[in-house]
C-alpha cells in the first residue's frame, strides 16, 4: 500500500512538473510572438517604426535649421512644406508608410527651399538693376547675365554696357548670392528689367528630372492605393466562418455578406483590401456561384473566407460591430484578428 502511495505521489508530482513546463514553454512562445509583432519592447528599446520616425523628425529639422541659416524661416512656401512634411511623419503608422514620406515628402520640402532660394537670388538681382538709373534710359532690348565662376565669384555679363559700375559692384557684392548655381538671365526692354527663366539646358533638364521623380512618387502611391502594387501596414484579419451544420442560404456565408463587409472597410479608412487572396480594385466583382464565391471571377478558399484589410486596426474593427452581431443570428461566425502588420498582394490579371 506503501508503495503503491508513493508512486501515485510519484506520477502527481511529475504531472505537475510536466504541466508547469508546458506553461512556461507557452508563456516563452506568447512574449517570442510579441516581440515579433513589435507588441513588446525591453525597457529603453525603440520599435523600428519609432526609430524610423525619429530619423524622419530629425530630417525635418535639419531642414528647418537650413532654412533659419538661409533666412528662409518665414517664406510660407517653405513653412507650409515643413508643416506637410511633419505631419504626414507624424501620423505614419509604419516603416514602409515613414519611408515613403521620406522620400517623397522630405525631396519635396528641400526642392521647395532650393526653389524658393533661386527666387530670391532672381529678384536681388532684378532690384538691383531695376533701380539703376542707366537702366531706365535703355530704349531697345538688352540682356544680362549673372553666374558664378568655378572660385564662387559673381560675373555679370553685359555686353551692351547698359549698367552702370555701381549697379555691377552691388550685384557682385549682393548677400543673396553666395552659393549661385544656375545663371540668371535678365532682359531690360523699354527700360525694364525681367528675369527670363529658365534657359539654360542645365535648368531645363533639372526641372524635367523633378518632374519625372515627382511623376513616378504619385504613381507608385497612387498604383498602391488603386491595388495594382503591393501594400503593407498595420490592418485586420477578418475570418468568415459558416454556421456550424448549416447548410441554408442564410447559414452559408454568401457574396452580400463578403460586400457588405468590405464596404464597411472601405467607408472606415481601410487603404486596402484582399479577399481570399485577391486584392480589389475599382472594377473587381465578388458573386457566389453554387457553393464557391467568385472574387475577380476565381474562386477563393471558402469556410472561412479571408479577409485582410490595411488600415487603423481599431477603426476597422468597431467598423464590422453591426455586421458580426447581425450575422450572428444566423450563426455566422466573424473573427477579427488585429495584425501590426499585414501586406497586400497586388492585383493579378491572371
Amino acid at each position: 500500500m506503501a508503495a503503491k502511495s508513493r508512486t501515485r505521489k510519484s506520477a502527481r508530482r511529475l504531472r505537475q512538473w510536466l504541466t508547469g513546463v508546458i506553461i512556461l514553454l507557452l508563456f516563452i512562445n506568447i512574449l517570442v510572438l510579441a516581440r515579433a509583432a513589435e507588441l513588446i519592447t525591453f525597457p529603453g528599446e525603440a520599435s523600428d517604426t519609432t526609430l524610423l520616425r525619429e530619423g524622419a523628425m530629425a530630417l525635418a529639422e535639419y531642414y528647418e535649421s537650413q532654412a533659419g541659416r538661409l533666412g528662409l524661416e518665414r517664406n510660407t512656401a517653405v513653412r507650409e512644406a515643413l508643416a506637410k512634411f511633419k505631419f504626414e511623419v507624424s501620423k505614419a503608422s509604419d516603416p514602409e508608410a515613414i519611408a515613403y514620406i521620406i522620400g517623397y515628402y522630405g525631396r519635396a520640402t528641400g526642392d521647395v527651399m532650393e526653389r524658393e532660394l533661386e527666387n530670391r537670388r532672381r529678384e536681388a538681382v532684378l532690384a538691383i538693376i531695376n533701380s539703376d538709373p542707366k537702366t531706365l534710359a535703355v530704349t531697345g532690348q538688352a540682356m544680362i547675365t549673372v553666374s558664378a565662376t568655378q572660385d564662387g565669384r559673381i560675373n555679370v555679363e553685359d555686353p551692351a554696357r547698359v549698367l552702370s559700375s555701381q549697379a555691377v559692384d552691388m550685384i557682385q557684392k549682393s548677400a543673396a548670392l553666395p552659393g549661385l548655381l544656375a545663371p540668371i538671365d535678365i532682359e531690360i526692354s523699354g527700360g525694364k528689367a525681367n528675369v527670363i527663366t529658365p534657359r539654360t539646358m542645365q535648368d531645363r533638364i533639372r526641372l524635367l528630372r523633378d518632374e519625372a521623380d515627382s511623376l513616378r512618387l504619385s504613381l507608385d502611391e497612387l498604383r498602391r492605393a488603386a491595388g495594382y502594387s503591393s501594400l503593407t501596414g498595420q490592418g485586420i484579419l477578418v475570418s468568415l466562418y459558416d454556421a456550424e451544420g448549416g447548410f441554408s442560404k442564410d447559414e452559408v456565408v454568401q457574396e452580400k455578406d463578403i460586400r457588405d463587409i468590405v464596404n464597411e472597410l472601405f467607408a472606415a479608412g481601410a487603404q486596402g483590401v484582399e479577399v481570399g487572396g485577391q486584392r480589389l480594385i475599382a472594377t473587381s466583382s465578388i458573386r457566389s456561384a453554387g457553393p464557391q464565391v467568385l472574387v475577380n471571377q476565381r474562386p477563393v478558399p471558402v469556410n472561412p473566407v479571408l479577409i485582410r484589410a490595411v488600415g487603423d486596426p481599431e477603426v476597422l474593427e468597431s467598423s464590422l460591430d453591426l455586421i458580426r452581431n447581425s450575422l450572428k443570428r444566423w450563426g455566422i461566425r466573424v473573427e477579427v484578428e488585429r495584425l501590426a502588420s499585414v501586406t497586400l498582394s497586388p492585383y493579378r490579371t491572371q
